[in-house]
């Protein structure tokens, strides 16, 4: 069983497509700013396996629903700043993306965990997408 159904090549569709926008958005803060926006960028799909572990973890249903609109995390992007002021700032220029939705803000850099981890997490909706 597929998880994701016919929505998988969907999701590595949005995957490419995002990743290749924040690249550019680099780009065009380097040739603007002669530094890097953020120093490292990497994208995933949730395996199979860890999404329908999640799945019964939540007492949800094992499909596609509920893996793309009750989960929302199938697709992960971790962008690597160096700098605390650069998050911030690669923070704002996403949110600016017209193509995006932005559902959910977590700041732990502000409001570190406990364990003293730092970052800052966004769920992001792609309404040219849908599901």
């Amino acid at each position: 069983m597929n998880i994701y159904g016919k929505y998988e090549p969907t999701l590595h569709q949005i995957l490419d497509d995002f990743t290749t926008q924040l690249v550019n958005l680099n780009k065009s803060y380097q040739e603007n700013y002669h530094e890097n926006l953020f120093e490292h960028l990497n994208g995933r799909i949730k395996t199979q396996k860890s999404m329908i572990e999640k799945c019964q973890r939540k007492n949800l249903p094992v499909t596609p629903y509920s893996a793309l609109r009750e989960n929302r995390d199938s697709i992960c992007v971790r962008i690597v700043c160096n700098f605390i002021d650069d998050i911030y700032t690669c923070i704002n220029l996403i949110e600016k993306m017209s193509d995006i939705e932005i559902v959910t803000k977590k700041d732990y850099i502000t409001n570190a965990k406990p364990n003293d981890y730092r970052s800052y997490h966004f769920i992001i909706f792609f309404p040219n997408f849908i599901f």
